[in-house]
C-alpha cells in the first residue's frame, strides 16, 4: 500500500491488526490477514515440492505446476490479503465483509485449483473456468477495496490506487493465459511474453512497489522521506508495463524498451527512499527490512541489465536472448523471492506477537551473514555466465539454495507458530 504525500509516520501495522474497532460479528483485521497468508504459505510449499518431484523424477508439466502453486496459489493471496489488510490501515476502517472475503477465497482457490488439473491435462474449458473464477474473486477484492473507501472518513488519494491498477493488469493477464493455455495461434507478437510482463511485473510488481511505500517506513520505524518521488514511480511503473506488455504482445519493439525504461525511472524513484529509510533508522534494520531493502536493490540491478540488453540486442534480448537467465535471476530470485520472503517474515511475526506469541529475535550478526550470502550468491549466479566465469555458477547456485532453504524454513515456523496462537476466523 501506498501512503498520502505527507510527513507523518507510517502506520503500525501491529497497531492495525488490534486497536480498530470491530463491530460484533464483523472480521477482524488480523483475521483477513492470517487467512490469506498462511493459504499463501500452503501454496508455496506446495509449489517448492512440486518443483524438487519435477527436478528428481521430470514429471510432464511439473516446473509448471509448481510456478503455477506458488505464483497463482501463494504469492496472489498474499497481495489479495495484504493489500486489504493495508488498506484498512491507512484508511483507519475495518475489512471487507465476512461474506466477500470468504467469496474471494473460494473463488480464488477454486479457480487455482481448477487450473492445476485442467491444464496439464489438456482441458481447454478447465482453464476457461479455472481463469473466469480468478478473475470473479479479483471482481469481488476490488468491491471490498471500493467498500472500505466508500466507510472511511478519510480521503487519502494513494491508500488504494496501487491495488486498482495492479487488478486492472492481471485480467488482461488472466486472459492471455487462458488464451495459452487453450493454444490459441497469435501473430501479432509474442503472446507469452506480454502475459509475464502482466501477471509478473503488472500484478506481482505493482502491489509490491506500492505497498513498499508505506510498508518499508514502517519496518525502519522511519517516514516517507521524498513523498513526491511517489508519484512518479506510479505513473513510470505504470506506464513502464503497459508499455511492455502492448510491445512484446503486438510486436512494436520500440514501445517495450520505453517500457523497460520507464520501469528502470520508476524503480529508481522507489529505490531513493528505500535507501532513506535504510539510513534513517535509529536502529539496526531487522532481517525483513534488510531482505527486503536487498530486493529492491536486484530490482534496480535487473532492470539495468534489462535496459542495457535492449540496447545492445534490441528488445526481445531480455525475453528470448542470452540476457534471459541472468535477469530471471535477478527479478525472480532476486527481487521477487527476497521481497516475498521478507514480507512474509514481518507479517506472520505480527500475527504472532497480536496473539500473545514472541516477534522474531534480534541477530544482527546472523541477520547480515544471511542478507550478505544471499546478495553474493544471487549476485554471483546472475553475473558468472555473463562474464565467462562458468567454475562460479555451482557454489552459486548452491548458496542461494541453502539461504532460500534458511529462510524458507524460518518462514514456515513463523507460520506454524503464528497458527497455534491464531486461529483465523472467517
Amino acid at each position: 500500500m501506498s501512503r498520502d504525500a505527507s510527513s507523518s509516520k507510517a502506520p503500525s501495522f501491529r497497531r492495525a491488526c488490534s486497536s480498530r474497532v470491530v463491530a460484533p460479528g464483523d472480521l477482524r483485521p488480523a483475521d483477513l490477514l492470517a487467512a490469506f497468508l498462511l493459504l499463501g504459505v500452503t501454496y508455496l510449499v506446495a509449489g517448492a515440492a512440486a518443483g524438487v518431484v519435477h527436478g528428481v523424477i521430470g514429471v510432464g508439466h511439473g516446473r509448471w505446476l509448481a510456478l503455477h502453486l506458488a505464483f497463482v496459489g501463494g504469492v496472489s493471496q498474499l497481495v489479495l490479503g495484504a493489500s486489504q489488510f493495508f488498506v484498512g490501515a491507512f484508511l483507519a476502517t475495518g475489512p471487507p465483509r465476512r461474506w466477500v472475503v470468504r467469496a474471494q477465497l473460494a473463488l480464488w482457490n477454486l479457480g487455482t485449483l481448477v487450473l492445476a488439473v485442467g491444464v496439464p491435462a489438456g482441458i481447454a474449458p478447465a482453464a476457461v473456468a479455472g481463469g473466469l473464477l480468478l478473475l470473479g474473486g479479483l471482481a469481488l477484492h476490488a468491491a471490498g477495496l471500493r467498500a472500505m473507501q466508500r466507510r472511511s472518513l478519510q480521503r487519502a488519494r494513494w491508500a488504494v490506487r496501487w491495488y486498482y491498477a495492479c487488478a486492472a493488469f492481471l485480467v488482461p493477464g488472466v486472459g492471455a493465459g487462458i488464451l495459452l493455455a487453450g493454444g490459441t495461434a497469435w501473430s501479432s507478437g509474442d503472446l507469452l511474453g506480454a502475459h509475464l510482463a502482466l501477471n509478473l511485473v503488472g500484478w506481482f510488481g505493482t502491489a509490491i512497489v506500492g505497498t513498499l511505500h508505506t510498508f518499508f517506513p514502517s519496518l525502519t520505524e522511519t517516514r516517507l522521506t521524498f513523498p513526491r518521488l511517489e508519484s512518479a514511480a506510479f505513473a513510470g511503473w505504470t506506464l513502464g508495463v503497459g508499455a511492455l506488455a502492448a510491445g512484446y504482445g503486438f510486436g512494436f519493439p520500440a514501445v517495450a524498451a520505453g517500457g523497460w525504461i520507464a520501469l528502470l525511472v520508476a524503480a529508481g524513484c522507489l529505490a531513493v527512499n528505500v535507501a532513506a529509510s535504510m539510513r534513517a533508522g535509529r536502529r539496526p534494520p531487522a532481517l525483513p527490512a534488510r531482505l527486503l531493502a536487498l530486493g529492491q536493490g536486484f530490482l534496480l540491478a535487473g532492470l539495468l541489465a534489462a535496459v542495457g540488453a535492449t540496447l545492445l540486442g534490441g528488445a526481445a534480448a531480455p525475453v528470448a536472448g542470452s540476457a534471459r537467465a541472468p535477469l530471471a535471476v535477478l527479478l525472480l530470485a532476486g527481487w521477487l523471492g527476497l521481497t516475498v520472503l521478507g514480507s512474509l517474515l514481518h507479517l506472520l511475526s505480527v500475527l504472532r506477537r497480536v496473539r500473545g506469541g514472541r516477534g522474531l529475535p534480534p541477530r544482527p550478526a546472523h541477520d547480515r551473514a544471511l542478507v550478505c550470502a544471499a546478495g553474493a550468491g544471487i549476485a554471483t549466479l546472475a553475473a558468472a555466465p555473463t562474464v565467462g566465469v562458468s567454475a562460479a555458477v555451482a557454489p552459486a547456485a548452491v548458496t542461494v539454495v541453502a539461504v532460500y532453504g534458511l529462510l524458507g524454513a524460518k518462514v514456515l515456523s513463523v507460520a506454524l507458530d503464528a497458527l497455534r496462537v491464531t486461529r483465523p476466523s472467517v
